[in-house]
């Protein structure tokens, strides 16, 4: 735990200090806001014709639905410099020979990008209490399945992001395979649509699905259906994805050895 809390420790002091860190965040929120205000002045537009409006509960599950699909982009970015930066420059055989584990290494700067990501996520709570404030009702229970999914969602493709980070000492390319990775799961979903129209591959049709991010997020906990089987999906999904960037990370302390 020493040595995981001392890698986490460095890199959080550094991804908070990163003035790119700093603009992702901004450029992201950004484009929550504007879409935030779009879903109000709509809302009062309808309301004034007598429509109705849109519920503040889909508003906030509409900024934060955008955001998880966005990870596609965020995660890479956040996490391409996490191992290939340290391999670029050197550091990395250095960082390796000191008396910690691999999987210590890995975790440590895994959950630095994982808590900058909350630390984005936990902004956007700002619509939730504008919304308050003005006399709207949210459902808890919703948005706590929202953030919570938002969350492990989060976690799971910057795992998967780190993967590639450790392959190649380049960042754009790193950046390019994660983000082509994610969209491989999330485009999962609609690969399986296609193919339940074919009889004879309705079973892997299925098995498509279950990889799938939309179908274990956006389909549930966005909507406030909580099953563990999801949460289960996240989980194993992130602990996979920290064991293969493990090997290769070992791979690279046996070659350099």
């Amino acid at each position: 735990m020493r040595a995981i809390w001392a890698v986490y420790k460095r890199e959080t002091g550094v991804f908070f200090r990163s003035p790119v860190a700093y603009a992702i965040a901004f450029g992201l929120l950004l484009l929550l806001g504007l879409l935030f205000n779009w879903d109000i002045a709509s809302a009062a537009m309808q309301q004034t014709m007598g429509q109705g409006g849109v519920s503040a509960d889909n508003v906030i599950s509409g900024a934060v639905g955008l955001l998880t699909f966005l990870m596609f982009l965020i995660a890479p970015l956040l996490s391409m410099r996490l191992l290939a930066e340290e391999a670029r420059e050197g550091t990395l055989e250095v960082l390796m020979t000191l008396p910690m584990g691999d999987f210590a290494f890995v975790t440590g700067k895994f959950l630095a990008a994982w808590t900058y990501y909350t630390f984005i996520l936990a902004l956007t709570l700002v619509y939730a209490l504008v919304l308050v404030a003005f006399g709207s009702t949210l459902d808890a229970g919703l948005m706590l399945s929202v953030y919570a999914g938002a969350w492990l969602y989060g976690g799971a493709v910057m795992a998967l992001s780190m993967i590639w980070s450790a392959v190649t000492e380049d960042q754009i390319v790193a950046a390019f395979l994660g983000a082509a990775t994610v969209l491989v799961f999330y485009l999962a979903a609609i690969l399986s649509q296609l193919l339940a129209g074919q009889p004879a591959l309705a079973g892997l049709s299925g098995f498509v699905r279950e990889l799938s991010l939309p179908a274990h997020y956006n389909d549930t906990l966005l909507n406030g259906i909580v099953r563990a089987h999801d949460v289960a999906y996240f989980i194993l999904l992130m602990v996979a994805a920290l064991f293969i960037t493990t090997i290769i990370v070992g791979t690279r302390r046996w070659r350099a050895s």
